[in-house]
């Protein structure tokens, strides 16, 4: 069982790095303005955390989980896909730095997913 859902729970230690990242680069004037310093982070992306580790909890397709965007279920209002989505853009390759064995295993795991399904990679 616990093989089974180390992607989740990789996942729920991930978005939360990812957010603070995020928020870090993109939020310096709000974070100044509501004194939030180190790893904390505005109210916007508190919210952001919480909500995606709410929805991460509901998952469905905990065991065996693969990365959220190949799922045909989108669990996300649009709005908050879209931050998501906003987030990873600008975390995504500063993970390499940060967390380089994670963002190897996820490119290696969207290749095997790409191929699986037939998809040409870009």
């Amino acid at each position: 069982m616990k093989n089974e859902l180390r992607s989740w729970e990789k996942e729920k230690k991930l978005i939360p790095i990812m957010i603070i990242m995020y928020c870090k680069g993109n939020h310096k004037i709000e974070r100044k303005r509501q004194g939030v310093k180190g790893n904390d982070t505005c109210t916007e992306c508190k919210e952001l955390i919480e909500y995606a580790l709410f929805r991460l909890e509901k998952c469905p397709f905990k065991k065996n989980k693969k990365i959220c965007s190949f799922c045909n279920v989108h669990c996300y209002k649009p709005e908050m896909r879209n931050k998501v989505k906003a987030v990873m853009n600008y975390a995504g390759i500063r993970m390499l730095f940060s967390h380089p064995l994670f963002s190897l295993s996820h490119v290696i795991q969207m290749i095997k997913h790409k191929k699986s399904k037939g998809d040409k990679i870009k």
